[in-house]
């Protein structure tokens, strides 16, 4: 065989070497792929030993629908139907996103799946929930579209929970903007702006209880009204506030026909356009100004136990059943005098009761559309109250006025225009028990004031047959009072009665005294001399001038007033001069006394008597009864030289010896004592005219300067 000749690489040699490397070659991958396989195989072991990871829960939030309302409905929204795909426990937390510019409204239970709102603004309010299992959340958002139905008469039959805010939706303020169709439970703050109307149905009532508010300011020509379905006295409840907030407010507001029934909570009797009353020991209050209260079926405002005004102001009462207002006796100075309570009302005033009790002095006002104060309860004040001039309150029957101690006073200044008048609500004498000073206070005054229709029975603390206008206590350390320009009248007994012991005057002068019952005035001894000659105490009382008795052991001499119009003196108890008396005619007037049966006059101790008459002006001791022998006498009983009777008439005495003598006379005077009597008349006694023991000392011409005449013994006798 002929050998061909190949290229140089194609050698032998060349060709076992290409054959040794591709051997190598086919080695090394195939050792790579068994290596590559190797490693798969390794891995994938690994994978399948690994366990699989479980898928995570899944939070679904769902908000609930879209819903369309009216305007002042409860809007209640749902979350419940939100799910965690494990059925873990789900938390919520609900939130407004959007709301009107003008809406306050707030979610009640913000942290449950359905919580609560009240839209309080026409509009759209968009509110997002977000709910949670602990690892995982979901939120979700529903739309509430709001509609103010053109019409008015949205329904509030729901309680209010939350703050809301009631806008006026309708234009014509002869219709209502909102209806209650029942019982209106506020338990958050309802604000009303101006000219809403709130029409109720019949017997329903708005109740602001504690955790409530009422905020209504109206305008002058934009008012907010509150009023029934019907415009018949008394056809709904009303408004009862036992709230405490202090933003509780009413501004230019009306509350009318209300009154339907007792609110609840208050006794039956009480029925009213509005009750403020009070939650355990925190009283309810109001803010009132610029409001009127008419057609009640009952009291226009009523102001239950603790119940009070913040303030009030220009407000006004009308054609309510009942009395216009009540309040307790401690507010009344909260009062303005501008408030017209005088207008078709069952009672054209404030009725008001009760204890009276500040750190400092208060003022009652005169109301000026001259309504007046109605007094259905005892009056008791424990701090001093200064009375407007010009103010009237009536009593109810058997009430009383006291003016405690410890700091109480009583200032009562009217003027000759505008008289303070304390009467009876009926114009009967003896209607009200009167008033008693029992404060010893200085400042107790009483100027152009009068006192009428009182005296129905004994004021407390005194005796049962004391009856009168006006008491000043005795009790230590007695009552004190100036009284002047004032008039006590048809009295069931006493004008006046100053009881014995400490009750004194500060001050007395021109007063009036007509048609009591008993004597004008009563006052202890002691105090006689304060009362003035100008003062009138002659006209129809039971006895027509100063009834007294008792003893006078002052350290100076006094005067009794010969009064200018005739009134006189009715010593009813022995009487005892113990210091110093003048009596002394005055060229129109002259001292007259009568002596009750049996009574006497001694003059005594330290005292001395001064009886100066005229020849036509005679000082008069005298029996009540003008009868012989009807009362005791004058007993002298001191060797003052001072002792003088001069132009005197003594007469009807002599009915039973006086005290430490055997004897009856007109006058009798002691062993060593003195008098000079002259230009008397000594007459119709039950015994001697003029007896003198033995060592008294009388003017030598007494038998003959004196006139003697119808005494049953001896007119002039001085033992030897």
């Amino acid at each position: 065989m002929k050998t061909k000749n190949l290229p140089s690489a194609f050698t032998p040699a060349n060709n076992r070497l290409r054959l040794y490397n591709l051997a190598q070659f086919n080695f090394s991958v195939k050792t790579l792929m068994l290596l590559l396989v190797a490693v798969m195989a390794t891995l994938t072991s690994c994978e399948e030993d690994k366990p699989e990871p479980k898928p995570a829960t899944t939070v679904t939030a769902k908000a609930g629908d879209d819903q369309t309302i009216n305007l002042g409905t409860l809007v209640t929204l749902d979350a419940s139907a939100s799910t965690d795909s494990e059925g873990k426990t789900l938390t919520y937390s609900w939130a407004i996103v959007t709301k009107p510019a003008t809406s306050n409204a707030t979610l009640t239970n913000a942290n449950q799946a359905k919580p609560t709102f009240t839209p309080d603004v026409a509009g759209e309010y968009e509110l997002e929930v977000s709910v949670s299992n602990g690892t995982g959340s979901a939120k979700d958002k529903v739309k509430i579209t709001v509609t103010a139905p053109t019409g008015g008469n949205i329904n509030l039959n729901e309680p209010i929970e939350q703050d809301i805010v009631l806008t006026n939706v309708v234009a014509d303020p002869t219709k209502p903007d909102y209806r209650l169709t029942q019982n209106l439970l506020v338990n958050a703050k309802l604000t009303i702006m101006p000219g809403v109307v709130i029409e109720a149905d019949a017997d329903k009532g708005i109740y602001i209880n504690e955790n409530g508010a009422l905020i209504a300011k109206g305008t002058a020509t934009n008012k907010i009204v509150f009023t029934g379905k019907d415009k018949t006295k008394g056809y709904w409840e009303g408004i009862m506030v036992i709230s405490g907030n202090p933003a509780n407010e009413l501004d230019f507001v009306e509350v009318n026909y209300a009154g339907s029934s007792n609110l609840s909570g208050i006794g039956s009797a009480i029925k009213a356009g509005m009750v403020i009353s009070y939650h355990g020991t925190i009283p309810g209050q109001m803010k009132i100004s610029n409001t009127t209260f008419s057609q009640s079926n009952g009291y226009g405002l009523y102001l239950h136990g603790i119940g009070q005004v913040s303030a009030f102001a220009n407000n006004t009462f009308s054609n309510n059943s009942g009395n216009a207002m009540y309040l307790a006796a401690n507010l009344a100075h909260k009062l303005d005098a501008a408030t017209k309570f005088k207008g078709g009302n069952g009672y054209e005033g404030v009725e008001i009761a009760g204890e009276v009790e500040h750190n400092d002095e208060v003022t009652w006002p005169a109301f000026t559309d001259g309504a007046s104060y109605l007094v259905s309860e005892d009056i008791i004040l424990e701090s001093g109250v200064k009375i407007t001039a010009g103010a009237k309150l009536e009593f109810a029957n058997e009430t009383g006025f006291y003016v405690r101690d410890n700091g109480a006073y009583l200032i009562a200044k009217g003027t000759a225009a505008n008289k303070i008048v304390f009467t009876g609500r009926n114009k009967v004498t003896g209607f009200w028990n009167g008033v008693m000073i029992i404060s010893s206070s200085p400042l107790n005054e009483m100027d152009y004031v009068e006192i009428a229709y009182a005296g129905k029975r004994n004021l407390s603390g005194m005796g049962s047959a004391i009856k009168s206008n006006l008491v000043l206590s005795g009790f230590n350390p007695g009552a004190k009072l100036k009284v002047t320009n004032s008039s006590f009248t048809h009295s069931g007994g006493y004008g006046m009665y100053v009881q014995d012991g400490h009750a004194q005057f500060t001050g007395f002068a021109n007063n009036t005294f007509s048609n009591n019952t008993g004597s004008a005035l009563f006052v202890y001894a002691e105090q006689v001399h304060k009362i003035d000659a100008a003062s009138k105490l002659k006209n129809s009382n039971g006895f027509d001038g100063v009834e007294t008795s008792g003893e006078i052991s002052l350290d100076n001499e006094v005067s009794w007033a010969a009064f200018t119009d005739g009134a006189g003196y009715y010593i009813n108890g022995d009487l005892f001069f113990d210091s110093g008396v003048k009596l002394e005619a005055t060229a129109n007037a002259t001292p007259t006394l009568y002596f009750a049966t049996d009574k006497a006059l001694y003059v005594r101790e330290n005292g001395y008597i001064i009886a100066k008459g005229t020849a036509t002006q005679k000082i008069t001791f005298t029996g009540k009864t003008a009868q012989k022998g009807f009362w005791k006498g004058i007993m002298i009983a001191t060797d003052s030289p001072l002792n003088e009777m001069n132009h005197v008439n003594v007469m009807n005495g002599g009915k039973t010896n006086l005290s430490g003598v055997n004897e009856k006379a007109n006058v009798t005077v002691r062993y060593d004592a003195a008098l000079k009597v002259v230009n008397s008349k000594i007459s119709n006694s039950g015994g001697y005219g003029l007896f003198v023991k033995r060592n008294g000392i009388i003017n030598a011409d007494a038998g003959t300067a004196n006139t003697f005449e119808n005494n049953t013994s001896t007119g002039y006798h001085k033992e030897q």
